[in-house]
């Protein structure tokens, strides 16, 4: 029956037509349906499939499922279900090497889209469902419970949150100084968009998932003050440095080392602690944005100014407000993107803000191609600081993509088993190094996920659709900035600190009341903003909590080694298993819990193998193939 139903449904249009076939729709029930019925009906393959070519609309069908068709068409009635699997077998045999199906309207070929089957349609209505349906099917947005309509206004939101690294990283990269003059913005500005663009496409695309690319923060600054203006290389020689570090990144990537380093260094309780980390640091970007919090000589940061002529801070509580508002009623879909534009239109209309000077402009492409490799030459006595900086590009990228993403794929539902999808894995770190070495020839600093990307995840983004419309917004960026860099900062600064109070939720999920886990966890979400670096954080809470681990895992040998010398009763299994589980920092009763789980699962698993080979033996159940499977399965 499974051969049948296989052969028939490997292709769209035998898929599409269950619903064709009345009479034939029960030779395609489950086997255990199949199994306890004692006289299975008979079916005619060759009536079924001459009912799918008159009820479709066809008026002719041709390439690899006419020889299926053929196949069946004029074949009596069986009831043997060996005899049906071989039918099929043949069948396929027959049609292995003709071409896709292909239904001929209206004088037309057209491959049959899936729900046309049963009414008459035109070509263009056939192309036009088509289209959306294989977008939803290859982004799994239907799957994923969300909308295509959704992901589009989330990735204008995401992009909107975003669009704020269009005028900072050429500021950045432009203010440092460097025995090559510095960078011109305008150039900066043109690369920052097409980076973005270049590795939203490339993660939306492999891996499928709600994450944006655009040039890291923290990263523009090592590249413009540590290794052009402190180490003495040219801009043209740090870009170098950038695209080694990107190719790097992609090949660790593609051997899976990139995943075991992740994999052996974060605990849970860690990539819990990122996540709740990067929320706060958000938090503290956004506060600084709006005004809010300032620096102060005395204590590091304190309140701003609230005089009525701080006009940005005033903006950014009405914009505060309206967004709060627009979130408890539930009534206007798209929040963040309202409270955004409404910020703007009133910061432009009360000339608090400076209105866009244009529409479109050209861009500039001065540093296009102008990296420069001759700080490698051996001769040169730049090769350390160039390896040097290469390697601090590649460690921070691995340890920020490594825990953003894990906190953004948490906030969006999409985690496996408390862990990253392996291809979503792969991807991120794929598409980061690519979107590096595009960024690095272009000319902007190392490109990595962004954590705003989580302003399109809070909008209900689930799928790669996504950062493919940010990437189109920032292709038309590229042409449109001055719309762009003429909305003001608390535009933008709002949204970030509602999603720093969107990423919280983690934190209720480490345990605080084990040492084991809440101390490196403190350590990490404390740092994290206290530092102002996403990769120190993540770093100093792997040390601290591989010390505790070391320090865990040495007493419960001891503890061993011990009970073996000493001798020990059967009672004190249970404090072994306890000793286990402080050192794995787990629940007391973790483990007794899980191995009486496990034992039950076997004993069912047994009894279920038991029960298939009994039934085969007594001739009454499925087919010698479904039996099997059931007891593999």
């Amino acid at each position: 029956v499974f051969q049948a139903h296989s052969a028939i449904s490997r292709r769209r249009a035998f898929a599409q037509t269950r619903s064709a076939l009345d009479p034939g729709e029960e030779m395609f029930s489950d086997r255990q349906s199949l199994a306890s019925s004692e006289q299975p009906k008979r079916h005619s393959l060759g009536s079924a499939a001459s009912r799918f070519t008159r009820s479709s609309g066809a008026s002719h069908v041709s390439g690899r499922n006419s020889a299926m068709v053929n196949a069946w068409r004029g074949a009596p009635a069986v009831n043997d279900m060996a005899e049906i699997g071989a039918r099929c077998r043949e069948a396929r045999r027959r049609s292995a090497t003709m071409a896709e199906p292909v239904v001929k309207f209206g004088g037309k070929l057209s491959v049959i889209p899936s729900g046309s089957i049963g009414r008459e349609d035109s070509a263009a209505d056939v192309k036009k469902d088509s289209l959306v349906q294989r977008i939803d099917r290859f982004f799994e947005v239907s799957a994923r419970g969300s909308s295509i309509g959704l992901e589009l206004r989330a990735g204008v939101i995401a992009f909107m949150t975003m669009s704020y690294i269009i005028t900072v990283n050429p500021t950045i990269l432009a203010s440092a100084t460097s025995p090559g003059g510095n960078m011109p913005a305008a150039s900066v500005l043109t690369a920052t968009t097409l980076t973005s663009a270049f590795g939203s496409v490339c993660v939306g695309l492999l891996g499928r998932v709600p994450l944006a690319i655009m040039p890291g923060m923290g990263l523009n600054s090592y590249f413009a003050f540590t290794l052009c203006q402190s180490a003495g290389a040219t801009w043209q020689e740090a870009l170098s440095c950038c695209f080694v570090a990107g190719a790097l990144l992609v090949v660790l990537a593609l051997m899976g080392v990139c995943d075991f380093i992740v994999s052996s260094l974060l605990s849970d309780h860690l990539k819990q602690a990122i996540t709740v980390a990067i929320g706060v640091f958000q938090a503290l970007i956004g506060f600084q944005a709006m005004g809010l919090v300032v620096a102060s000589p005395a204590s590091l940061v304190t309140l701003g100014s609230l005089s009525p002529s701080n006009t940005g801070l005033y903006l950014a509580f009405f914009g505060f407000c309206v967004i709060a508002a627009l979130f408890v009623a539930g009534i206007v879909p798209g929040e963040i993107l309202v409270g955004m534009w409404s910020m703007s239109i009133v910061a432009w209309a009360g000339g608090l803000s400076e209105a866009p000077s244009g529409v479109a402009s050209l861009p500039e492409v001065e540093t296009v191609f102008a990296l420069s490799f001759e700080g490698w030459a051996p001769g040169s006595g730049k090769l350390g600081t160039m390896a040097l900086g290469s390697l601090i590009f590649l460690l921070v990228a691995i340890f920020d993509l490594a825990g953003v993403q894990h906190g953004l794929m948490s906030v969006a539902g999409l985690l496996e088993d408390g862990a990253m999808p392996a291809r979503s894995k792969k991807a991120s770190f794929v598409s980061a190094g690519l979107s590096t070495m595009v960024g690095a020839l272009l000319g902007t600093s190392p490109a990595i996920i962004s954590a705003e990307s989580c302003a399109g995840i809070v909008e209900g983004a689930k799928t790669g659709l996504m950062p493919i419309v940010v990437a189109l917004f920032f292709l038309l960026t590229t042409f449109l900035a001055p719309i762009m860099t003429a909305m003001p900062m608390a535009a933008t600064a709002v949204p970030i600190v509602f999603i720093g109070a969107f990423m919280m939720a983690p934190a209720r999920d480490i345990e605080w009341n084990t040492f084991r886990s809440a101390l490196p966890a403190f350590v990490t979400l404390t740092l994290v903003p206290f530092t102002y670096s996403i990769h120190t954080g993540i770093v100093a809470g792997i040390l601290v909590d591989k010390l505790l681990w070391s320090v865990a895992e040495a007493t419960s040998r001891i503890q061993c080694m011990a009970a073996a010398i000493v001798g020990r009763p059967e009672d004190d299994k249970d404090a072994e298993l306890e000793a286990q589980e402080t050192a794995a920092g787990l629940p007391r009763g973790t483990i007794a819990s899980s191995l009486g789980e496990l034992e039950a699962e076997l004993e069912a698993a047994k009894e279920e193998a038991r029960a298939s080979r009994g039934s085969l033996a007594m001739g009454g159940g499925p087919p010698m193939d479904a039996a099997v499977d059931i007891a593999k399965e």
